[in-house]
This record gives structure tokens, sequence and C-alpha cells, in this order.
């Protein structure tokens, strides 16, 4: 039997909404949501609290609409005024907006509510997580012809196996433990095909600069993109070697691209810039395992998620809803980061309660 929700100021859950809440119900937030095309403000902000609290305490949004009808201390916790939506209009309404809103208006808030710093050399860990829909495969076959009709895909993960959903690219930036990006790919393609993806991601939004440092696990290995990071974004690609790795062929990858030499005024400028994030690049990775414990911050992030927030089976049948629900989780465990739960043992801790 579900809990009741049963609003309490001292209860330490309902403490911590409470800060989540003064958080999407700020003006900067209202200001961001607006810049959306969203035109009822109020209802936007009060379905992502009504989602929020159903992704917090692993229930149903229909759960949280009729605690909500029953309970008057929880409505004014909500600051409802009027009548209580019901769990369709809820559903309905964050559905006229595409995942690429919520994305803009995830990104957008996180980044105002703790701006990542400018300055300095920075470190950002990029990993990426398959989403399960929870479609009970083992009682009855799903066929490709049938997921094709929903818009969905059968996917595979080598630590997850075979699953109907997605999957789910995060960037989290170092020092903060918080998420910079989100990007949803359908099925599961292979890490090191969107490598250049993610990057240009970071790059039109700004977030990355020259000489930042970007950290990747194995399944984004390939001697190109470490050339691709260089030239191309001028960051240090840390891809983690696999075993085959041979850091000679590397060195022979590593060359100047052509677009170097048509410049000729920074041609030496270019070059300098070149040849030193190579060298940065060549001593970081023949010291990879140094940043191991570097990279746990993002699994420590995702267990945060999967484990604390119920983003490890969604029980959601479109790839709309599947995709919005995987963007709010995201979304409430930053917002968890900002107020003051970055560092390992906390996120370990709270993925755990």
């Amino acid at each position: 039997m579900k809990h009741r929700l049963n609003y309490s100021k001292e209860d330490p859950n309902y403490v911590l909404l409470d800060e989540i809440f003064k958080i999407i119900g700020s003006r900067k937030s209202r200001t961001i949501i607006a810049s959306k095309n969203v035109r009822n403000i109020e209802m936007m902000i009060l379905s992502i609290k009504i989602v929020f609290v159903a992704i917090f305490f692993d229930i149903t949004v229909e759960f949280v609409v009729e605690e909500l009808k029953r309970n008057k201390k929880l409505r004014k916790f909500f600051e409802i005024r009027d009548q209580v939506p019901e769990a369709v209009q809820v559903s309905e309404f964050l559905s006229r907006f595409p995942s690429n809103t919520y994305v803009k208006i995830v990104n957008r808030i996180l980044m105002t509510i703790k701006p990542v710093k400018k300055r300095g050399k920075r470190t950002f860990i990029v990993d990426a997580t398959p989403v399960d829909l929870d479609y009970n495969i083992k009682r009855k076959k799903r066929y490709k012809k049938q997921l094709e009709k929903q818009g969905l895909k059968w996917s595979y993960a080598s630590s997850y196996g075979f699953y109907i959903g997605f999957k789910a690219t995060i960037v989290i930036e170092h020092e903060s433990a918080l998420p910079v990006a989100i990007l949803i790919h359908s099925g599961a393609p292979h890490d090191s095909k969107i490598f250049d993806e993610v990057l240009e991601n970071l790059q039109k939004r700004r977030i990355i600069q020259k000489g930042d440092t970007i950290i990747f696990d194995r399944g984004y290995y390939s001697y190109q993109n470490y050339q691709t990071g260089i030239s191309k974004y001028k960051i240090i690609p840390l891809i983690f070697p696999k075993e085959n790795f041979k850091i000679q062929k590397l060195k022979d990858t590593l060359t100047y691209p052509l677009r170097v030499f048509k410049a000729k005024k920074q041609e030496q400028q270019a070059k300098k810039l070149y040849n030193t994030l190579k060298m940065q690049l060549l001593e970081k990775i023949q010291n990879w395992k140094y940043y191991k414990h570097v990279r746990g911050k993002i699994e420590d992030f995702f267990k945060l998620c999967k484990s604390g927030l119920s983003l490890k089976k969604l029980h959601k049948y479109t790839p709309e809803s599947a995709e919005r629900t995987t963007i709010l989780t995201v979304f409430l465990a930053g917002i968890i980061v900002t107020l003051g739960y970055n560092s390992k043992t906390a996120l370990q801790k709270l993925s755990e309660t």
C-alpha cells in the first residue's frame, strides 16, 4: 500500500522539496519558462511540481493528484489556490511541448541558479545510460514492426542487455556535479558515434571553452575522436583507452588539420594551441587511471537518478512521455545537487534513501 502524502514542515523530505519548489516558482524560472512560448506559466509550474513529487516518492501522478484533493495542507504547500487539476489535465498540458523545450528550460534554469564558472580551465564528464520503458518482454514478445508504430526501438547495452527504450546522455561539470547538458537518443547508438554531437551541443551553448578537459569512458574510444576533440573543438578529449590502445598510433593520428595552414597570420598561434592540447592529452591519457575517481562522480549522479529517483525503469509507454520524464528527473537531480548535495558521499546517501 502506498503511504499517504502527509505534509509536515519537520519532515526532511518536505524541507528539501520546499527548497526545490522555491526554485521552480522563482521569478527567474518564470521568466525562462515564459521565454519558451509557454503562456500558462502557473500550470507549467504546478505540473512540474506534481511530476517532481511523483518522481521523488516513486508514485504516480494520479496518486499525487488524489492526495492533493484530500489534503488541505498539501494544497497549501503546492500553492494551489483554485481547483486541483486532474491527472489527465497535467499529462495533456505537458504533452503540448516537445522534449526540446524542456531541455532548454532545464538547462537555462540550472545554469541560472548555479552558473558554471567561466574563468580558468574546467573539467566536464560525459556518460550515457539506458532508459528502460519497463515492457514485460518475458511475458509478451514485442516485435520490431509493433514497436515502430509506437515510435520505439529495441536497444542493447552491454551492462544491461536488450531493452525497449532509448539512451540518455548527460554532461556534468566536475567541480559542482551540475548537469549542463542532456541529450536523448532513440534506440541505443554507439557512444563513439555521438561523440561529435555531444561536443557540438556543448560548443553551441558556449559551455566548453578552449583548453577544457572532457572525460569520456571507453565507449567513446576512437583514435579519430581524439583528433576531432583537439582540432575541431580545441579541448582535451580524455577518452579512457581500451586494452589494444597504442600510444604511438595516437601520436601518429594527432596531426595538424589542413585549415591551420589556410590563415597565415594565425598559423603559429594555431599550431602552438594544437601542440599544447596534444601534449596535455598525451600526458593525461598515460595517467588515465588517476582520473577514474573523477569520472566516478557522474556514476554517483546516475545512481541518484536511478536508485534515488526511480529512473531505472520508467512506467511510460510513449517516446514523448518517457523522454519528458527522463528530462524532468535529471532536472530534479540537478536542483538537488545545487542545494548542496554534490559530494560523492552526499550523492550516495541520497540515492540510498
